[in-house]
């Protein structure tokens, strides 16, 4: 990449099958420049420069909105912002928001997403957040408020759509007043947050999820912070009992702020993060996890060539499912990276 990048994000754009790379925090600063990654030609190019710098915001295309990307909230001083971002020109225009940061967003029925907790504040100030705000497509287009709230505050945490015909979204964990089990869901047709009954094996942060479809039909979460250590453990949601079951396959090493990329064949790789022996380093390992007989068996994969966290890794459909891009996150001094790899599977 141009500059080095973590906690930035990656997103496929539709329209030419490239990655739309968006801020994050470099060696000094937050960024607000963006570029992308060309598959056909294997470089990146800088596209435009975003309304402000972002870190730990989100990055959603939406069709609905002939393919913007919708970046929302970010660290930088308090983003009140969300940005429509044309990824084939670099040209912008903004919106007012709430501000969030290290929060979720989750695409529903287009053109619909809802933002769901992280942090709002600034300094000592900064607080998590148990709201959440719905995007929708008007003239202009806008957020609302959803209109409960969850049972509790959340950061770093996941939340993961069961399905896309699924009125669902299961939000899992995170760092509240402290170390979560909790979860919730959330109900598209109704704009509410529902408390779910079914708790995690463990408290957990900065995890994975990754949603299996049918056959399968069931909540992969991989790997996480429990406020002592990183651990190895993969734990399944069920969509249709709303239970969680921890498997006895583990992966290669305790991880967290690591990446879960759903392949093409139905398996998950797993690749990198901040490793269980010292939470100053980062791991180079990756697993593969196959959900097949719901076995959901964990098999080690080859390493990255550098040991990375809070990097992305997106799945490019130019190559038929089979290659992910992974791209910056921190190494294994905490230096951050401007270096990708293209994982091969």
């Amino acid at each position: 990449m141009f500059t080095q990048r973590r906690d930035h994000r990656a997103t496929l754009i539709s329209q030419d099958n490239s990655v739309l790379i968006t801020g994050g925090i470099g060696s000094s600063d937050t960024h607000a420049s963006t570029e992308k990654y060309l598959p056909s030609t294997g470089c990146f190019k800088m596209v435009g420069i975003m309304s402000t710098s972002r870190a730990f915001h989100t990055a959603d295309q939406l069709s609905s909105l002939s393919g913007l990307v919708l970046i929302a909230g970010g660290s930088n001083s308090q983003v009140f912002t969300a940005d429509l971002f044309d990824p084939m020109t670099g040209n912008t225009s903004t919106i007012f928001m709430l501000h969030r940061t290290a929060h979720t967003s989750t695409i529903l029925s287009s053109p619909t997403l809802v933002l769901i907790g992280g942090l709002v504040g600034i300094g000592f100030s900064i607080k998590p957040q148990n709201t959440g705000q719905l995007f929708a497509v008007g003239t202009p287009p806008s957020f609302k408020s959803v209109p409960n709230t969850m049972t509790d505050v959340r950061q770093s945490h996941t939340a993961t759509r069961l399905g896309d015909s699924s009125d669902l979204v299961l939000i899992v964990g995170g760092f509240g007043n402290s170390f979560l089990s909790s979860a919730s869901l959330y109900n598209m047709s109704s704009n509410m947050f529902v408390p779910l009954a079914a708790k995690l094996p463990t408290v957990l942060a900065f995890h994975t999820a990754a949603y299996l479809p049918p056959p399968i039909n069931k909540v992969l979460i991989a790997g996480e912070h429990n406020g002592s250590n990183y651990l190895n453990t993969l734990i399944v949601f069920d969509a249709v009992t709303l239970s969680f079951t921890t498997v006895t396959s583990t992966m290669s090493t305790g991880r967290s702020q690591h990446t879960a990329t759903l392949l093409s064949n139905g398996k998950v790789l797993i690749v990198g993060g901040l490793k269980i022996t010292d939470s100053s380093l980062a791991t180079n390992t990756c697993d593969v996890i196959d959900p097949a007989n719901n076995t959901f068996s964990s098999i080690p994969a080859p390493n990255l060539q550098v040991g990375r966290y809070a990097h992305t890794a997106t799945l490019l459909t130019s190559n038929n499912g089979d290659t992910v891009l992974v791209c910056g996150g921190n190494n294994d001094l905490s230096a951050t990276l401007n270096s990708c790899e293209l994982y091969f599977i």
